[in-house]
């Protein structure tokens, strides 16, 4: 029996199959090719990562001076603040 004979038998029995084991027989094949499809998407994810990460590291921002800037004022607008059942904001 030769390799396209086996095919033809093996493809008629999964269609004699229920619809229930077919759908199983299909994610169990799904399973098994998208594991190792994963895995290396994974891999190579985590490679080029690391090479931006490696090219973000190297770049040279600007320093900007702040030393002539003026100071700014204080956002704490609550301090000292009484509410109306008395208690004080601090």
């Amino acid at each position: 029996m030769d390799i396209t004979e086996k095919i033809k038998t093996f493809l008629t029995k999964l269609q004699g199959l229920s619809e229930n084991k077919k759908i199983i027989i299909l994610w169990a094949v799904v399973v098994v090719i998208g594991l190792p499809m994963g895995f290396f998407w994974v891999k190579g994810a985590i490679k080029n990562l690391s090479k931006i990460g490696e090219s973000i590291g190297s770049v040279k921002l600007p320093e900007i001076n702040t030393s002539d800037m003026p100071e700014l004022p204080s956002l704490d607008i609550l301090q000292n603040v009484t509410l109306s059942n008395g208690e004080l904001i601090k």
